[in-house]
């Protein structure tokens, strides 16, 4: 999926954005139309698009400077903490920014309202929100990485799987989505013992990805040859 450009901040584009915010907290993601945030800017739809780009650039700026300011309070929250292990941390900082995605407003409206798998879809194709999250992975496995149990590649990875986890917890429209002790109970359980894992047990040679186990496909049938049926000569009548 191709995932069109962020346009870069100006006085300008940051009245746009406050529009298209204001617009998904009002009508909803999905019925917001350009006409509808030109409207809210006082701006026409030709200049929208020459300030912004497509709709789509639009909703994907709107989302980059939500979620860079969801960042700042994350490092903060972190702060407050002082969870020393990396491990730990990282569970921390991603359940606070759960609770984030579902208490601040427009995250609420991206990941929770009609338009959430869509949304979904567009944050994790979005460069931006990955940079984002190396931000904050990386001072956190500082020493792995300079231990060389993990590589550039392997945070990589992590950011990737974090942000499909914080995703596939927040793109729930409604009241469907988990309490947060039950996601706490299921990254404790198995997201952390993957990370300590790979933080203390280095970046060695992994095992092989098994191949998926295909069933064997069965010759057909054979049909069954039906019995040839003579038909019965009827006597003649003299």
């Amino acid at each position: 999926m191709t995932v069109p450009a962020v346009p870069a901040p100006d006085a300008d584009l940051e009245v746009a954005l406050d529009a298209a915010a204001a617009c998904y907290l009002r009508i909803g993601v999905a019925k917001t139309t350009a006409s509808d945030i030109a409207r809210e800017a006082g701006i026409s739809r030709a200049t929208l698009y020459r300030r912004c780009g497509s709709h789509e650039a639009i909703f994907l700026a709107v989302l980059k400077r939500e979620s860079e300011a969801m960042a700042v309070d994350t490092r903060a929250h972190l702060r407050r903490l002082a969870v020393t292990d990396p491990a730990e941390s990282t569970l921390e900082g991603m359940m606070f920014a759960i609770d984030q995605i579902r208490s601040r407003p427009v995250h609420a409206a991206v990941f929770g309202g009609d338009a959430a798998a869509w949304a979904a879809g567009q944050a994790i194709g979005m460069e931006a929100l990955r940079r984002i999250g190396e931000a904050g992975v990386r001072p956190l496995v500082d020493a792995a990485l300079a231990a060389g149990s993990l590589t550039d590649g392997d945070v990589e990875d992590l950011v990737d799987w974090i942000l499909r986890i914080l995703i596939s917890y927040a793109a729930v429209p409604g009241d469907g989505g988990r309490h947060p002790d039950e996601i706490r109970r299921q990254l404790t359980t198995w997201f952390l013992p993957a990370l300590e894992g790979r933080l203390v047990g280095g970046a060695g040679p992994r095992p092989a990805v098994r191949a998926p186990v295909r069933s064997q496909a069965r010759p057909p049938a054979r049909p069954t040859p039906r019995p040839t049926v003579r038909p019965t000569r009827r006597p003649t009548v003299r």
